[in-house]
C-alpha cells in the first residue's frame, strides 16, 4: 500500500521526513489494530442474542464497546499528555487485546455480565484506532487531508475485519466456542501487533514533537494560542465539532449496532451479514480522501453539513415500510458515508481551534467521550426500540438528532482566517509564517 503525505510539502525538510514515516507507521497500525473493531460491531450483536435469547440486548455489547471508548480515550490523551501519542496509542491496543481475550473467555463460562465488562474493555481498542487520526494531524499542514489518509488506512482492517465472521466461527466451534466468538479471536493478535508496531516504530513521537515546534514558535511570536479549560470550551468551533462527534456517532450506532439482527431476521446467512457490515464499514472510511480534501478547500462546516443531510437520508431509507436485504444495505452504505463526513468535519474542527497546544490531547479526549456516551445510549436504546417497534423505529430516532444538528451547523459561523473561505490557518511553526 503507498502512502501519499499529503500536506507535508511546506514543512522544513526534517519536519517532512518525520511526517512521511509517522504516517507509515501509522497505517501499518491502522491496519492491524481495524481488523480487531469487528468483533464488537458486528460479533457482539449476534453473540449478545445467543447467550440471552433476547434482541433486546443486541444493542449492548457495541453500546459497551464505544462507551469504554469514549471513557478509555480520556484516560489515553491524558497519557498523551505526559508521555505522547506512542505510549497512549500502544497501552489502548493493550487494553483492547485484553477485553477480547475477556469476552471468549466469558462466552465459555457463558457469564453476560463479564461479557459486557469484556465489550468496554475492547473499548481501548477503537480509541486507538480512532485517535490516531489526531496523531496523523500533529506534524501536518493540510491536516483535513492527513486525518483522512489514516481513516481511510483503518478502511481496509474494518472491511476485512467482518468478513472473517464465517472463517473464524467455524474456527470457533471447533473449540466449543459459539460461532461469533471467533471475531474475538482474531482481536487478540490484531491489537497485539497494532501495540507492537507502534511502540517499536513510533519515534520520534510525532505529539512532542510539534509541541517543542510550537513552544519555539509562541515564545518568539508576541501573543499566542488561548489556554485554559474555559477558552477550550468558550470556542465555537470546538463546541460545534464536539457536538458534530457525538450526534454523528449516535445516529450511525442506533442503526449498526442492531442491524445484523434485523438481517439474520430476514433470513440472511452469517457470511452474508458479514459481507452486507462490511459494505457498511466501508461507507464509514472509503469516502475519506474526498472528505479531507473537501475540509482542506471548502471548510469542516461544509462537510459536516453534506454529513447531516446524508445520515437523514440514511434514516429515511431504513424506516421504509416493507424494507428488505437490498434496501437496508442501501441505507448502511449512506449511514456509513454520513457518518465519515461528520467524523472529518468534527476532527478538523477540533484540530483547527486557536487553543494552547498543551490542551489540544484535553479536547481530542472529549471529542471522543462525547462520542463514546452518544453511542452508548444510542446502541443501548436501539435494541429496545428493536424489540418494541421493529427496525423502522430505530431508523427514525437515529435520524432525528441530524435535525438538531443542522441546526448547529446553521447557527455556528464558519472561522474564515484572512478574509478567505475554507482558509486553513497554518501551523506556528510553518515556513509561511
Amino acid at each position: 500500500m503507498t502512502v501519499t503525505v499529503t500536506g507535508s510539502e511546506t514543512l522544513p525538510p526534517a519536519l517532512r521526513r518525520l511526517q512521511r514515516r509517522t504516517m507509515r507507521v501509522l497505517v501499518v497500525a491502522q491496519l492491524l489494530g481495524a481488523c480487531g473493531l469487528a468483533a464488537g460491531g458486528t460479533a457482539g450483536a449476534l453473540l449478545a442474542e445467543q447467550l440471552t435469547g433476547s434482541p433486546a440486548a443486541a444493542g449492548l455489547p457495541l453500546s459497551l464497546l464505544v462507551l469504554g471508548s469514549g471513557v478509555g480515550s480520556v484516560a489515553v490523551t491524558r497519557i498523551m499528555a505526559g508521555a505522547g501519542r506512542r505510549r497512549g496509542l500502544a497501552a489502548a491496543y493493550l487494553a483492547g487485546a485484553a477485553g477480547a481475550a475477556m469476552v471468549v473467555a466469558a462466552t465459555a463460562w457463558r457469564s453476560w455480565p463479564l461479557v459486557l465488562a469484556g465489550c468496554g474493555l475492547l473499548g481501548g481498542g477503537n480509541a486507538a484506532v480512532m485517535l490516531a487520526r489526531y496523531a496523523a494531524a500533529d506534524l501536518a499542514d493540510r491536516r483535513g487531508r492527513a486525518i483522512s489518509t489514516v481513516v481511510t488506512a483503518a478502511s481496509v482492517g474494518a472491511v476485512v475485519g467482518p468478513n472473517l465472521l464465517g472463517p473464524a466461527g467455524a474456527l470457533a466451534t471447533t473449540v466449543g466456542l459459539p460461532a461469533p466468538t471467533g471475531l474475538f479471536l482474531v482481536a487478540v493478535p490484531a491489537f497485539l501487533g497494532a501495540a507492537l508496531v507502534l511502540t517499536v516504530f513510533l519515534r520520534p513521537d510525532p505529539l512532542e514533537v510539534a509541541r517543542s515546534a510550537a513552544l519555539a514558535a509562541a515564545t518568539a511570536a508576541p501573543g499566542g494560542a488561548r489556554g485554559g479549560l474555559a477558552a477550550l470550551l468558550g470556542d465555537r468551533g470546538v463546541r460545534l465539532g464536539l457536538g458534530v462527534l457525538a450526534l454523528a456517532n449516535l445516529s450511525m450506532v442506533a442503526v449498526m449496532a442492531v442491524a445484523p439482527v434485523h438481517l439474520h431476521a430476514h433470513g440472511a446467512a452469517m457470511g452474508t451479514i458479514g459481507l452486507l457490515i462490511s459494505a457498511h464499514i466501508a461507507a464509514m472510511y472509503l469516502p475519506s480522501p474526498l472528505t479531507g480534501w473537501l475540509a482542506d478547500a471548502r471548510g469542516a462546516r461544509t462537510v459536516t453539513a453534506m454529513g447531516a443531510l446524508v445520515l437523514l437520508a440514511a434514516g429515511g431509507l431504513a424506516a421504509a415500510p416493507g424494507l428488505g436485504p437490498a434496501g437496508t444495505t442501501g441505507a448502511l452504505l449512506l449511514l456509513g458515508a454520513g457518518w465519515n463526513a461528520g467524523l472529518i468535519g468534527g476532527s478538523a474542527l477540533l484540530r483547527d481551534a486557536p487553543v494552547d497546544p498543551s490542551l489540544r490531547t484535553r479536547a481530542e479526549g472529549l471529542g471522543e467521550l462525547g462520542m463514546g456516551a452518544a453511542a452508548a445510549a444510542g446502541g443501548g436504546g436501539a435494541g429496545l426500540l428493536l424489540a418494541s417497534g421493529g427496525f423502522g423505529l430505530v431508523a427514525l430516532a437515529a435520524a432525528a438528532p441530524c435535525l438538531l444538528l443542522l441546526a448547529m451547523v446553521a447557527v455556528a459561523g464558519e472561522r474564515r482566517p484572512d478574509g478567505l473561505a475554507g482558509a486553513r490557518p497554518p501551523l506556528p511553526w510553518s515556513p509561511r509564517q
